[in-house]
């Protein structure tokens, strides 16, 4: 019996179309998948804004970068970012938590290094033969220097490619309702029906609390206190 390939993940498509059946037009005649999709990217990015705040680790990556120490100076890069050789991993928003091994001893556990948020005397240590310590700044990490090849096991804040075409798959799991409700209250209101996208807002904000709820309870990462009566968070998508 042939194995048919499943995913959990939704598709774009999926979300145009229930969009498109809570604006009353199933048929796509005047909301297009051309008109849609950027309201559609909007939203996706809304939603990891609240996931992310929320401390979801749906948008949590981690990867491992070597780090050679320079022929003529002898130290390693003191500097990853987008520019630079090697580079900030391409779907890096910030990094979270940063390790550090020497690459020879690949047997070796990795060691956390201490992230450095006190200004910029940790760049007037010297090179020793492990980097010991990070900073966010700019864009970029940087680093003291090693005397040795190191590599750096870099957990970080992911951003999640943007949706071009109807089969692209949605990297947010059971995330149909809350994009397709954003989505239809971003087309109403730019149609200048704001009683309905109002309405359709407050649903998607109802669907994103119900999705974050899903993904903290069994990740007890943080206490969820009850929010008072009447409360309703506001939520801006660009």
């Amino acid at each position: 019996m042939p194995v048919v390939p499943t995913t959990a993940y939704s598709q774009a498509e999926d979300a145009l179309t229930l969009a498109r059946a809570l604006l009353n037009d199933n048929s796509g005649a005047v909301f297009t998948d051309t008109l849609l999709m950027p309201l559609l990217n909007s939203a996706y990015r809304g939603l990891q804004r609240e996931l992310a705040e929320a401390g979801v680790s749906v948008l949590a990556e981690q990867q491992d970068i070597e780090l050679d120490p320079d022929p003529v100076s002898g130290v390693t890069p003191v500097v990853l970012s987008d520019s630079s050789s090697p580079q900030l991993p391409t779907d890096c928003l910030m990094p979270q938590m940063l390790w550090e091994r020497a690459t020879a001893n690949s047997t070796d556990v990795f060691i956390p290094m201490e992230k450095f948020t006190s200004g910029g005397s940790m760049l007037n240590l010297q090179p020793s033969t492990y980097l010991r310590m990070w900073e966010w700044r700019e864009d970029q990490i940087n680093f003291i220097g090693a005397t040795q090849s190191i590599t750096v096991r870099v957990r970080y804040e992911k951003v999640l490619p943007i949706l071009t075409l109807g089969t692209d798959p949605v990297l947010i799991r059971s995330s149909t309702d809350p994009l397709a409700f954003a989505t239809a209250a971003l087309a109403a209101r730019s149609r200048g029906a704001r009683a309905l996208a109002a309405d359709l807002l407050g649903t998607a904000q109802t669907a994103v609390e119900k999705l974050i709820e899903r993904y903290i309870r069994p990740e007890q990462i943080q206490p969820r206190r009850r929010r008072p009566y009447g409360f309703h968070r506001r939520i801006v998508y660009l």
